[in-house]
């Protein structure tokens, strides 16, 4: 996601809707190692880059939060890949369990970043935390785009000396009902997340507290 386009705005905004669907099809993909599947038109090149780029990724959610996630993995290089799987957006997580990364990012470790920092927040919660509902979704985004740097208008700090006057989402419907699709509506919700995340760092919180209190049930921020 080092270059933001309208499918790179909305990637995280369809992550916690996505873990209630259906998982997406894995058609015109090979199992590359166990939890990753690679576009069939691959080369051997472009598989091992996506491996690199999947390890720098959690090198980097690792380092922020001290643990990464779990999720299963599914890369298409192709435009062809795309449309079979229905991988419109750069980048898409389901819950704890899978990552999507279209052919538009699949080159992009920011896009990874992003993303594993999503799985690694949902497979710390326990049940009562989901049913609780201690991650609001603003928290989510704002920590997955300090992490990662992406969307980059974002995760610039210039951002918060005036941060935007827009409602911080609690839920996925709140978002989807503020931005819907559009990358213009959606950008200001960004930045006011990551600069909210970024108010709560300041008040001596630090990023390694958010997956412990994400485990023991607390509610964030």
């Amino acid at each position: 996601m080092r270059k933001l386009t309208a499918a790179a705005c909305v990637l995280a905004l369809i992550a916690g809707a996505a873990s209630a669907q259906v998982l997406p099809s894995r058609k015109a993909m090979r199992e590359h190692m166990p939890g990753l599947w690679i576009d069939a038109n691959a080369n051997a090149e472009q598989a091992d880059e996506v491996v690199r780029r999947i390890g720098a990724a959690g090198n980097r959610v690792k380092k922020a939060l001290g643990s990464t996630g779990t999720p299963q993995w599914r890369v298409c290089v192709t435009k062809a890949c795309d449309k079979a799987n229905g991988m419109q957006f750069k980048g898409v997580t389901y819950g704890k369990l899978l990552v999507t990364i279209n052919s538009e990012a699949w080159r992009d470790t920011g896009a990874y970043t992003h993303e594993y920092a999503h799985a690694t927040l949902h497979g710390a919660q326990p049940m009562i935390g989901l049913l609780r509902q201690t991650l609001p979704l603003w928290f989510d985004e704002g920590v997955a785009v300090i992490i990662s740097g992406e969307p980059p208008e974002a995760a610039d700090k210039k951002v918060c000396a005036k941060p935007p006057r827009v409602p911080l989402p609690k839920t996925t419907l709140d978002f989807q009902r503020a931005a819907g699709t559009d990358p213009k509506k959606a950008l200001p919700i960004y930045k006011a997340s990551a600069c909210a995340v970024r108010g709560w760092l300041k008040q001596g919180n630090k990023m390694r507290d958010v997956v412990p209190t994400l485990k023991s049930g607390r509610s964030l921020p």
